[in-house]
């Protein structure tokens, strides 16, 4: 009994240990994703995942998914969007990605042993490139974070050899599909690793991909017959694949590069092109020849950037997660060369504090100023300075109250509708803004011949109205500029219309 009660004793001690580090990673990654959440404005396309999120509370669980990002919105619904929507469509990705990462550290130990799961989970806590995306209400993080954890379930499959396994490989893809489409072609992943170096019997292995098709069809299914049923397609996602002889790859591997390269902390970069190929020329510590993986992980993304139209920086996020476990085991497996253990674990303290203290000025910027984070040129212009960007509107927005003393005074917005929409998630209670089409001047002549005066918010002509060319008395009330502009030059800008001519 006390033999028995003293190993039931180690054996507790030792899967403890065993839990201490990964446990320590999730909850790293957890707070670095969380901490000042909601200090960077929404970008066009969150809004437009979170008022998905919003239109599940009013029954409708797959209104307007024609572009392929089918059920991410759910989760965002989970958290009740009405209130506090920024915060309630990031905190719907984060957790999908600390659900990933563990299966990643997983999937990284069985790789490459405790120093690859320790560096694979630097080296993702580390990426400015995931710390970026997986702060945002978008689906592709998601998205990346489900296929590490299919291709956790994929190898747990190869080596137990059950049904069941099978199943769950099916679900979790499916599911991952469904988040955004371009999980979609890690399918051929499954099947090369299932075919080519799953060691059982060809009818075995046929059953088991037969089982992975069969449960995603029958979870997918739902929601394509809801919208052919309704008249719609995804003529969306669909329209973003290759048209005609139009040469995409170059351009798109110049983007991935420039998602590699184009942040401020660039060891991670390093560090995973390292690991790849250190893993491409080893076996794993269970005899599966690294090679297999990273050609069964590159064949679906070189799939999506061979046929995607313009593949933007993150669509990428749909593999790098990945990539970065795969590097990981492999910097591990050749660690693991090294016959002395104190400099295995010398070399991953070494790399993993590198990480940490490059990746810690990034992090500060996004915490403190977001707007002065070190982004590549296309992501600072779509995320920063541009219309798409968030940077502006939320500033006028919670400026509302103190420069539009009467509550019920129109407040019209000449913009794009999505950025309206966008601007009402800021808006303090009775200061929602009146959304048209465009510039809307028509309506800002009939609101103004109605009441006497209007304020307009106007975003930056062409896209919003020219007051001056109205022909009415105007007065610029609060400029909001975006990071590098000054009130001289700011985008956005609160007007008051009066009637009159200008002068009078």
């Amino acid at each position: 009994m006390t033999g028995t009660g003293l190993s039931r004793g180690k054996l507790t001690m030792l899967m403890t240990k065993r839990y201490i580090a990964p446990a320590a990673l999730m909850l790293l990654l957890w707070w670095s994703r969380i901490r000042a959440l909601t200090a960077f404005p929404l970008h066009v396309d969150e809004a437009m995942h979170i008022a998905r999120a919003v239109r599940v509370w009013d029954l409708h669980p797959f209104w307007d998914i024609s572009d392929g990002k089918v059920i991410n919105h759910w989760l965002i619904a989970f958290f009740y969007p009405q209130n506090s929507p920024d915060f309630a469509g990031r905190i719907a990705t984060v957790m999908v990605c600390t659900v990933g990462f563990a299966a990643g550290l997983a999937l990284a130990r069985w790789l490459g042993g405790k120093e690859g799961m320790l560096l694979a989970g630097g080296l993702w806590v580390a990426s400015p490139y995931l710390f970026f995306f997986e702060r945002l209400a978008l689906a592709d993080a998601e998205a990346g974070a489900l296929v590490v954890m299919t291709l956790w379930a994929c190898i747990r499959l190869m080596s137990l050899k059950r049904l069941a396994g099978a199943v769950l490989v099916g679900f979790i893809l499916a599911v991952a599909s469904l988040v955004k489409f371009t999980a979609a072609p890690f399918a051929l992943t499954v099947a090369l690793l299932i075919l080519a170096f799953t060691r059982c019997d060809l009818r075995r292995r046929t059953v088991f991909l037969a089982a992975i098709a069969a449960t995603g069809a029958m979870i997918s299914i739902g929601p394509f017959i809801y919208t052919l049923s309704k008249g719609r397609d995804f003529a969306v996602a669909f329209g973003w694949l290759r048209a005609g002889d139009t040469a995409v790859l170059a351009p798109n591997f110049e983007m991935l590069w420039g998602q590699l390269w184009g942040f401020g902390p660039k060891m991670w970069a390093f560090l995973t092109i390292s690991g790849l190929v250190s893993l491409a020329l080893l076996r794993t510590k269970n005899g599966l020849p690294g090679w297999g993986l990273i050609v069964g992980w590159a064949t679906p993304l070189l799939l999506i950037m061979a046929l995607g139209i313009q593949v933007l920086p993150r669509h990428y996020a749909v593999a790098l997660p990945s990539a970065l476990i795969l590097a990981g085991g492999g910097l591990g497996l050749a660690l693991s060369r090294m016959r002395s253990m104190e400099w295995r674990q010398a070399a991953v303290i070494l790399i993993v504090g590198a990480l940490a203290t490059e990746m810690a000025f990034f992090t500060i910027a996004a915490y403190t100023e977001p707007g002065q984070m070190p982004l590549p040129a296309h992501m600072v212009r779509d995320y920063v300075t541009e219309h798409s960007a968030g940077f502006g509107l939320r500033e006028a927005m919670e400026s509302l109250p103190a420069t539009v003393p009467i509550e019920d005074t129109p407040v019209i917005a000449s913009m794009f509708p999505p950025s309206c929409r966008r601007a009402n998630m800021y808006a303090p209670t009775g200061y929602e803004l009146q959304c048209v089409q465009s510039a809307g001047a028509d309506v800002i002549l009939a609101a103004l011949a109605e009441r006497g005066k209007v304020y307009v918010l106007v975003e930056e002509p062409p896209i919003g109205v020219d007051v001056e060319a109205l022909g009415v008395r105007a007065v610029r009330v609060e400029a909001y500029p975006r990071p590098g502009e000054d009130e001289a030059n700011a985008s956005v800008v609160l007007w008051l219309l009066e009637t009159g001519r200008p002068g009078e």
